[in-house]
């Protein structure tokens, strides 16, 4: 092994996945003493890891995509921080990847990194699965809870953890409890009961005036995934409600890594399926070099063609909410809000209109930093252009939340906000 990477062959079935290399996979190794391999290396070794990142490059260059293993460090002060939020964020999308294959919901292919079916999660030796059976999702939905509590609260025992679950069920219901523990487990988590179950239960946690605190949604998007749609696991970390870090892990990713790292202040990073941060820069999207004429009156207007491509949550407001016309609808993209701010965040879709005013933080703080340090005139502010921010377990906005994405312009963001102003109830 060279000092924080090793070779494996592609065809080798293992959860580590790294760039092909002619024959071989080049696999970062997380444990070794080296987070990055040119450290500490000597001057022969440095010059074959630089020859082996410019095959990396090369091999996963596509059109203006480039993909190969960043030199620097992200996140300032918050360093520390963000390498704890990458680690157990992969460890998640292992475990929901390996679960997606048991319960043959996992798309033919899993996206720019997640290599399909490379790994499963046990299940099948554990508990009967049966088809549009949730009960795996939500065993699932428990043991990631548990995994990021547990590690986020050894590494930062003073900070506030607050997750969308509690133990509850599970106490209620023990075969559901063995299910989530032994996937927890597999997974690089608990071993003990009720250290898992205190460890889920800590996303209850009070506010005892921590000023720091991580919030967790396990899976943004269960429909997504008994469906083999899109779904996101989110984490952030916010001090006195403003959120400083945010990092979503979206497995069915296409056209980017599927892990995107957000640090307020320092822009947006890109991470694979393991190992440290890629070098990766979106291609703009076709949408942002036409000219459009808004809103559109064509009578059947064509998304990308009369008017950019948006997204709208919930669906059900579609016909109070459109801001580009009576006829340009938003797309459709399942499932959750956070698989719709990672789009906006990404550049493929111009903005998202989150139609409500009462919401939950799981729900949006990762996402909402994502896009605010995606990049260019990338907002995300309420209907009257005020800053989101998080006081607590549940927050709210006038009219709803408006994210424009980087190649969105002044006119689209004011279409926006006019929209979403509509559904504007006051103070």
């Amino acid at each position: 092994m060279l000092c924080g990477i090793a070779p494996v062959a592609c065809s080798t079935r293992t959860p580590s996945q790294g760039a092909c290399v002619g024959k071989l996979r080049w696999v970062p190794r997380p444990s070794s003493p080296c987070l990055f391999p040119w450290r500490g290396a000597s001057a022969s070794s440095l010059a074959v890891v630089l020859a082996v990142s410019l095959l990396v490059a090369k091999e996963c260059r596509g059109g203006s995509r480039r993909l190969k293993m960043a030199m620097a460090s992200f996140g300032g002060e918050l360093e520390a921080e963000v390498k704890a939020a990458a680690d157990v964020v992969q460890k998640a999308l292992l475990l929901v990847q390996a679960l997606a294959c048991d319960m043959d919901v996992a798309p033919p292919s899993l996206g720019k990194e997640m290599e399909g079916c490379d790994v499963t999660a046990g299940m099948a030796g554990i508990v009967e699965i049966k088809p549009g059976d949730s009960t795996p999702v939500t065993a699932a939905d428990y043991a990631i809870q548990g995994l990021v509590a547990a590690a986020l609260k050894q590494q930062f025992p003073a900070d506030r953890f607050m997750g969308e679950e509690d133990s509850k069920e599970l106490r209620e219901k023990p075969e559901l409890c063995n299910l989530a523990l032994d996937l927890c487990s597999r997974f690089g988590g608990h071993v003990s009961k009720e250290e898992f179950l205190t460890s889920v239960d800590s996303g209850l946690e009070p506010d005892n005036g921590q000023q720091r605190v991580w919030v967790l949604d396990p899976i943004d998007g269960t429909k997504g995934f008994v469906t083999g749609q899109g779904y996101v696991i989110g984490l952030s970390l916010s001090v006195a409600g403003k959120p400083l870090l945010g990092v979503m892990g979206n497995p069915n990713a296409v056209s980017t890594p599927p892990i995107m790292l957000a640090v307020a202040g320092h822009g947006l990073s890109w991470w694979a399926s393991s190992g440290g941060p890629v070098e990766f820069e979106p291609s703009k999207p076709d949408w942002a070099s036409r000219g459009f004429t808004l809103p559109t009156s064509v009578p059947e207007p064509k998304e990308g063609v009369d008017y950019p491509p948006w997204l709208l949550s919930p669906q059900s407001t579609r016909d109070e909410c459109r801001p580009f016309g009576s006829m340009a609808w938003a797309s459709e993209l399942c499932c959750g809000s956070m698989v719709k701010y990672f789009a906006v965040a990404a550049g493929s879709h111009s903005g998202y209109v989150q139609y409500e005013e009462n919401l939950k933080t799981w729900d949006h703080a990762c996402g909402v930093l994502c896009v605010q340090e995606s990049g260019g005139s990338a907002t995300v502010t309420d209907s009257i252009s005020k800053q989101v921010e998080f006081p607590g377990r549940r927050f709210r906005v006038r009219g709803g939340i408006v994210s424009c994405s980087r190649w969105a312009t002044e006119e689209m963001r004011e279409l926006f906000l006019k929209a979403a102003a509509g559904n504007d109830t006051g103070p």
